[in-house]
């Protein structure tokens, strides 16, 4: 008799994992980034951005370094607060980039990268697999 073999999907961990580290690249991201504007204006150069937005960007960051660590950690409020974060992140991107398209028109630029971004974390964050990874909690001993 011959086995037939099926096409092998992606684990629940490589989903999850990817998801994770995604989150932990763009937290770390906006963590530095805030820290780093509010440093420029300290120093009293002259920026776009002002120290609202590096608390905004900061405090993103913070928020996706979270659900990041949590969802490696493999807690199901980890893959909740990356849903929420890149569902609602590539909403307002989305938003600002069929605005901004409209009225200066269309090019590729950093906000589409952003929004892939968003995109991929939060389709893997969806995914069944990273669900089920992260309700089944690795216990080791140590």
């Amino acid at each position: 008799m011959v086995d037939q073999v099926r096409p092998e999907r992606p684990s629940g961990a490589v989903t999850a994992l990817v998801a994770g580290w995604l989150g932990v690249l763009v937290g770390g991201a906006g963590i530095i980034v805030g820290t780093a504007t509010a440093v420029v204006l300290a120093f009293g150069r002259e920026i776009e951005l002002d120290y609202t937005a590096a608390g905004i960007i900061g405090g993103l960051g913070v928020v996706y370094l979270l659900g990041a660590v949590l969802l490696l950690r493999r807690r199901m409020v980890g893959r909740r607060v990356l849903l929420t974060m890149s569902a609602v992140m590539a909403g307002a991107t989305l938003l600002v980039i069929v605005l901004n398209g409209s009225s200066h028109g269309w090019r590729w630029g950093p906000l589409d990268v952003w929004l892939a971004l968003n995109m991929v974390i939060l389709a893997l964050s969806l995914s069944e697999p990273t669900r089920r990874w992260a309700t089944t909690r690795w216990h080791g001993t140590g």
